[in-house]
């Protein structure tokens, strides 16, 4: 029996406005009620805030990401009002934007829409934690609610896929995709004569362009192997890869996290699965089909070339299902009991798992770092240095202490880290010396892991902050006298 794809053939506005309010308001109540911001939400903010403009966009390479979620937020620095709080507004409202973009174009009944958006990707991976990403799912989801007539306003197209390449590099597989969508759309060959196309085209050129141009990998070989895939198309990359691709993206809890626990029999069978079920799917979408494949293509290729990722790159692939789903309902398909068996099991692993992030949001800490950086706030000194070991782990005791720390042996201030730098052990005479250098009678040691005694025997500790946190990340601050 094949039943219709719920089309919003009647869709009050106020019913979109309601929706649209009732996520958002709960996206409001976890960021500003429970979120504590992690390593990666702090180093964007700090990096903008303490970089000049020319300099930012120059060390775009050491972070993987393109400029406009950074171009953002630094004009959300010249405020200098709270950092906290801007952070946290700044991305709540592109969030709000997203899903006003969703509500207001989205063309599937009520009930399958709210399914859709309080997944665990849309509302609190890319809703609740402050990253670029949510700008993805802006443009994203503008550009689908632009092909359903693309005649009209034939340059937000080329505009739109433009900006698309500069949030993430999953936007310019996402960008890539809806091309393929528009190609066999509407006539395949045929549609280089649309203007409409080949600004669109132009548009995605370019922004790949300058996407390259400000990400593309300048270190070492040595120093990209910490961040890069080091052996392409090895069995363990391809397996972590193709199971994380699937199994942990639309089936997320399934098994456990692909990227921690590595590859799994079970995991590679649900993939499987999961595979089989979109490809009954999407067997007759036509262009959709073309799109998602394309997309998964990509997608996979790039998780073995260069980076497996993890569960928040993962994402990007069900937030493109989402707008794929969008583009498809267009066309009024139907689907048979099969397909809706294949949607619901993805809206059920979704939604449970959102259930299971506000939980651990609200009754745990993401990690121990804004207790150790109100600790240094309050009781530590300006005139006492901070030093850190690990410049990578500090990065949120920094943004959470309001102040910047040390690192040795350059002995420099700093707020932010690159991801090529090692980490460098001091010996404890160098720490002293440090001290004096500094005309302080002792210097702070901020460690992710407790010092060794038979290497710094004078080194008191202070506080440990190791208490149950989500990411299990501890802190432990020392004192080490002249």
């Amino acid at each position: 029996m094949k039943l219709p794809l719920p089309v919003a053939v009647s869709f009050p506005g106020w019913l979109r406005l309601l929706c649209w309010l009732v996520c958002w308001s709960a996206v409001a109540w976890l960021q500003f009620g429970h979120h504590e911001l992690w390593k990666d939400e702090w180093q964007a903010w700090l990096m903008a805030r303490d970089m000049g403009w020319g300099e930012l966009l120059r060390s775009l390479y050491y972070e993987g990401h393109p400029a406009l979620w950074y171009l953002y937020l630094k004009g959300w620095t010249l405020f200098g009002w709270n950092e906290l709080w801007c952070i946290q507004v700044a991305h709540f409202l592109v969030i709000g934007l997203a899903g006003g973009v969703f509500w207001y174009f989205t063309r599937l009944a009520w009930w399958l829409s709210l399914l859709l958006w309080i997944g665990y990707f849309p509302l609190f991976e890319y809703g609740v934690v402050n990253r670029g990403y949510v700008w993805v799912m802006v443009f994203g989801l503008a550009l689908a609610a632009w092909l359903e007539k693309p005649e009209r306003r034939i340059w937000w197209g080329g505009l739109g896929l433009f900006l698309l390449c500069q949030t993430e590099v999953y936007g310019v597989l996402l960008g890539g995709a809806l091309l393929v969508f528009a190609f066999f759309e509407h006539g395949q060959w045929k549609v280089f004569a649309r203007k409409w196309f080949r600004v669109m085209l132009g548009g995605y050129s370019l922004g790949g362009i300058v996407f390259l141009l400000s990400v593309f990998p300048r270190a070492s070989r040595d120093e990209l192997a910490h961040a890069y895939v080091g052996q392409p198309f090895g069995w363990e990359v391809l397996g972590k890869a193709f199971q994380g691709n699937w199994a942990n993206t639309f089936w997320i809890g399934s098994i456990p996290d692909t990227n921690v626990f590595g590859v799994q029999a079970m995991g590679i069978a649900l993939s499987v699965l999961i595979v089989w079920g979109m490809g009954w799917l999407f067997r007759k979408a036509g262009a959709v089909a073309w799109a998602f494949w394309a997309f998964q293509l990509a997608f996979f290729l790039f998780s073995t070339l260069f980076y497996t990722g993890g569960i928040r790159h993962w994402g990007m692939i069900l937030v493109t299902w989402i707008i794929l789903l969008q583009l498809w309902a267009y066309r009024r398909p139907t689907w048979d009991w099969l397909s809706w068996l294949v949607v619901g099991s993805v809206l059920f692993f979704q939604v449970r798992y959102t259930g299971l992030a506000v939980d651990r949001e609200v009754r745990y800490p993401y990690s121990n770092a804004a207790a150790a950086g109100a600790y240094i706030r309050k009781e530590v000194p300006e005139a006492i240095p901070v030093v850190a070991i690990n410049k990578f782990e500090a990065a949120p005791v920094v943004g959470y202490a309001g102040r910047a720390f040390y690192a040795l042996p350059e002995g420099e201030p700093f707020t932010y880290f690159k991801w090529v730098e090692k980490v460098y052990l001091p010996p404890e005479e160098e720490l002293q010396l440090f001290a004096a250098y500094k005309r302080a009678n002792r210097v702070m040691v901020l460690s992710p892991t407790p010092l060794e005694k038979s290497r710094y025997p004078n080194a008191l500790l202070v506080r440990a902050f190791d208490g149950l946190n989500l990411k299990k990340e501890n802190y432990y601050l020392y004192v080490i006298r002249r």
